[in-house]
């Protein structure tokens, strides 16, 4: 065969070739093969045991319940501040306040105290205390000191003494002196009252 048969041969053969190729990507449809299936472990569940299953027990907290107010709670030294605040209160007034400073403290007082309030603001209403010529006394407190406190018992005695000035008419006419007062304290249903006040002569 001379050289020209042999390169129509290798022509046609070229041509089959891509011919091939080109049906093969673009006409001849791949049969899609099937995923294969993994499967998958069955769960092994434990082994039963005869013996019951014993949980921790949980642990909880209950609120203690606040006891009341114990006679321990309440020294000499508390009953001295309480004094010196209750002295610079009942002690500081004016005729024109309506007694305020008296019916204020009520609520520290026994009910034997709350009575002789009550007479001695009515006493002084029905006197008719001439109120359009200003008088008033402003009391400081210096220090308190415990004089009787005897916790079981419920019973104290506290000394206040104290500064006071006093004022009447106008302003710049006051005079400054120095007071004691006493207070006595008795414990009621665990709650330290006044029970008795008495102002010590000057």
């Amino acid at each position: 065969m001379n050289k020209k048969v042999w390169g129509i041969i290798i022509v046609v053969a070229a041509l089959a070739i891509i011919i091939g190729i080109v049906y093969v990507i673009f006409f001849y449809k791949f049969s899609s093969s099937p995923e294969p299936v993994v499967e998958q472990p069955a769960v092994q569940m434990p082994a039963s045991t005869t013996e019951p299953i014993v949980e921790a027990p949980v642990k909880t907290t209950t609120a203690q319940p606040v006891s009341p107010l114990e006679k321990a709670e309440v020294r000499a030294d508390d009953l001295s501040r309480m004094a010196s605040a209750f002295a610079e209160r009942f002690g500081s007034f004016s005729n024109q306040s309506d007694y305020g400073n008296i019916r204020d403290l009520q609520i520290f007082m026994t009910d034997s105290m709350k009575s002789w309030a009550e007479n001695y603001i009515n006493d002084a209403r029905t006197k008719k205390t001439q109120t359009t010529i200003y008088y008033g006394i402003v009391t400081k407190a210096i220090s308190g000191e415990a004089k009787q406190f005897d916790a079981d018992a419920g019973r104290a005695e506290i000394l206040v003494k104290t500064q006071r000035r006093e004022s009447t008419g106008i302003i710049g006419n006051s005079a400054t002196f120095y007071q004691d007062i006493i207070i006595k304290y008795v414990r009621e249903q665990n709650v330290w009252r006044v029970d008795g006040i008495y102002w010590q002569n000057r």
